[in-house]
């Protein structure tokens, strides 16, 4: 996944930076392949194009001053760019929110994992249980790919590793 972002932020970056002076449609056709590798990479359209228009915004009749590295300037944008969008997200203490839960009731804290295949849900059950075993969270997970034959194997293989349970 992160291959894929990667080469689309570089692509972006490069063909943008070759101008002296950035017009629209030269940032409208680097920002569409940026999107198309966003997409591909399972990031949200809402996150894309909130991106995408930040970034316009910036860029749009951007002028380079006399030594200024042009892939530099335009990498910095996107980087700053990407780092608001993070910041604006917030942050989430699972551990926090999981003892919260079992303090007031008791009942256990469902954690669900969706995507199409082969986006790492699997192993992210895996981190996420050995990240909540290591903070003194009690874990149970359960297989419920009825898709891929070796999902259930593959969870219960990681999951005996880490001292995990499997249902």
């Amino acid at each position: 996944m992160f291959d894929k972002l990667k080469k689309a932020f570089s692509s972006a970056a490069k063909s943008i930076g070759s101008q002296k002076e950035l017009s629209e449609k030269d940032l409208d056709n680097t920002l569409f392949d940026l999107q198309l590798g966003l997409l591909e990479s399972d990031v949200a359209q809402e996150v894309i194009d909130d991106l995408c228009a930040k970034l316009k915004n910036e860029l749009l009749g951007l002028k380079l001053e006399k030594g200024q590295v042009a892939g530099e300037v335009i990498r910095s944008k996107l980087y700053s760019t990407i780092a608001e969008t993070f910041a604006k997200a917030g942050k989430i203490d699972l551990v926090q929110k999981i003892k919260i839960k079992a303090q007031s009731n008791g009942g256990p804290f469902v954690i669900v994992f969706l995507g199409i295949n082969g986006t790492g849900k699997t192993t992210t059950v895996a981190k996420i249980g050995n990240l909540l075993r290591n903070k003194g969270v009690s874990v149970v997970v359960a297989a419920g790919d009825t898709h891929r034959a070796g999902a259930i194997e593959q969870l219960s293989q990681h999951a005996e590793k880490l001292s995990l349970k499997v249902i």
